[in-house]
């Protein structure tokens, strides 16, 4: 526990500058960690990244990961980087032919789908930061707060197994309990640091929903870890675990709540 909380504590004085700062050094700290967690879940299928295929994952991350307006920096404001996503998936399913004793069409697929899926959900990390500090404040809360809530809960009232071949010490119980406790903590959070939202009556239901979909997104990844038999995905942060460890509810919070603004708005 000692180690947990030291590395947590460790990462946490990291990171913390560039959330504060936001803008392009956000950006440019999430695309680190796009890129540690696209080379970790690599790692878990044996694909051997270190390579052209590694390049031109990287690429095709970077390319789903940044948004419109930071990369247009660079390059021609006309030019959509979703062209660069594409034409990275085609590049990897031609070296699944030329690599084919090495590198094969699972591999490729399972590179494709971790571009689109992890960049993704940090693409839309990066844009809540710029709608705002508290927003973003907002979503690690209702996560953090969710994990406590399902562990603490789970722990002491946990019976009947939520995915008992996937993760078996997560239970009914536990989610239900990390759900109702994300749900108090958030409100709390937005009384003393409000978030600007047009729909503010269907908040909780926004929170019920990011909750959910965080603990779902854990649950996933257990799924890849299982299937690979492999503990954690990387070792990076010491009693954490690796990036996708530690960010796996989080890409599919941010997907869900971009999604939300997007019906609201």
């Amino acid at each position: 526990m000692k180690v947990r909380v030291r590395s947590a504590l460790l990462g946490l004085a990291i990171f913390l500058p560039f959330i504060i700062l936001g803008q392009g050094y956000f950006a440019f700290a999430i695309a680190v960690i796009g890129l540690v967690s696209l080379y970790e879940l690599a790692r878990m299928a044996q694909i051997q990244y270190l390579s052209l295929i590694g390049v031109i994952s990287s690429i095709a991350l970077l390319s789903m990961l940044l948004p419109q307006y930071y990369t247009k920096v660079l390059l021609s404001h006309r030019l959509d980087t979703s062209l660069f996503f594409y034409l990275c998936c085609l590049l990897l399913l031609v070296l699944s032919v030329f690599k084919h004793r090495t590198f094969n069409f699972t591999q490729a697929a399972i590179l494709i789908l971790g571009a689109l899926y992890i960049g993704s959900g940090f693409r839309y990390l990066i844009i809540i930061r710029d709608m705002g500090l508290a927003t973003l404040a907002f979503v690690f809360v209702v996560i953090w707060s969710t994990d406590i809530g399902a562990y603490l809960v789970g722990r002491k009232f946990g019976k009947h197994l939520l995915a008992p071949e996937i993760s078996p010490k997560k239970t009914v119980e536990g989610m239900v309990g990390g759900t109702a406790t994300s749900l108090l903590v958030s409100l709390l959070f937005l009384w003393i640091f409000p978030v600007n939202h047009s729909q503010m009556q269907y908040i909780p239901i926004l929170i019920i929903l990011i909750s959910i979909f965080g603990q779902l997104g854990d649950l996933v990844e257990s799924a890849y870890k299982r299937h690979y038999n492999v503990k954690d995905s990387g070792k990076i942060l010491p009693g954490h675990g690796g990036f996708l460890d530690r960010f796996d509810s989080t890409l599919f919070a941010s997907i869900l709540m971009m999604v939300w603004m997007n019906l609201m708005h």
